[in-house]
């Protein structure tokens, strides 16, 4: 597979990106007189191709936040056959870069905290860090991937200029999970999938860890799919653990994917010793 990446600008290229973003989330896709604006305007908007064939996307223009612009990097999408071959890893670069030629010094996007592969790919891969956490962001979503639960999402920055993203090894290496600094915990539930289960004592005796670890399940759509109450109670239980340690001052920096374990761990430490 030889995937080449291009800059979309023209009607043709939006044509297939909106093709491609309809058969990826099942729904309308976002009128081309909007994303041609924003390829003329500042924008940035990369495809993947396999040849000819359009197999996936990213998707930005520029926002502006207390005084501070950056690119609001709004949708990525991968055709389903091309998924897991690391080609939304080559978007977010090639975004990154032509970011610091537009001038751009920090990208912004939201996701879903309890998917976990993009968990992954934006925590650890990219390096990109969350200390913000909307509710119900988008309201109520009717597209498959997000329909009948509340569209929570990390709001992550990507700091693409800063020491951190350079050196970020050099930050996260001296981390060690103990049971003392997990600010949930889980356990097998009667169907053979995890559950979230709050610890009986405060959260306060873990202020003095260098890191807290808080565990989402390595297959959230599955656990979706064959048991939606047991859904929900991750979604209210993770939603309720990070918007108070964001509120304390802690910002997911990295995560840990135990094999035998079905669940993975976000790492996180105080934002304000974070080198940005």
């Amino acid at each position: 597979m030889n995937i080449s990446l291009q800059t979309i600008n023209t009607m043709e290229q939006l044509t297939q990106m909106a093709e491609l973003e309809q058969r990826v989330w099942k729904s309308t896709s976002i009128p081309l007189h909007q994303t041609l604006t924003v390829a003329k305007n500042g924008g940035i908007i990369i495809g993947a191709y396999d040849a000819e064939r359009l197999v996936g996307f990213v998707y930005s223009f520029p926002g502006y936040r207390n005084g501070d612009v950056y690119l609001c990097s709004h949708m990525l999408g991968i055709d389903e056959a091309y998924r897991n071959k690391g080609i939304g890893y080559l978007l977010k670069q090639a975004q990154a870069e032509a970011a610091k030629k537009f001038g751009y010094p920090l990208i912004r996007w939201t996701y879903d905290p309890l998917e976990s592969r993009n968990a992954y790919l934006n925590i650890v891969k990219l390096g990109a860090i969350c200390s913000e956490y909307i509710e119900n962001c988008y309201g109520e979503m009717d597209d498959a991937l997000n329909k009948h639960l509340p569209s929570d999402r990390f709001n992550v920055e990507w700091h693409i200029h800063s020491r951190y993203v350079q050196e970020r090894h050099t930050f996260v290496s001296s981390i060690r999970r103990s049971k003392e600094a997990e600010v949930l915990h889980w356990r097998m539930h009667e169907t053979g999938e995890p559950e979230a289960v709050v610890p009986l004592r405060e959260w306060e005796t873990c202020s003095e860890q260098p890191f807290l670890f808080v565990p989402i399940p390595r297959h959230f759509q599955c656990i979706k799919e064959k048991n939606h109450e047991l859904a929900f109670d991750w979604r209210y239980k993770t939603r309720a653990v990070f918007t108070r340690l964001f509120q304390q001052g802690w910002a997911v920096v990295d995560i840990e994917r135990p094999e035998e374990e079905p669940v993975q761990y976000y790492v996180l430490m105080k934002r304000n010793t974070i080198p940005l």
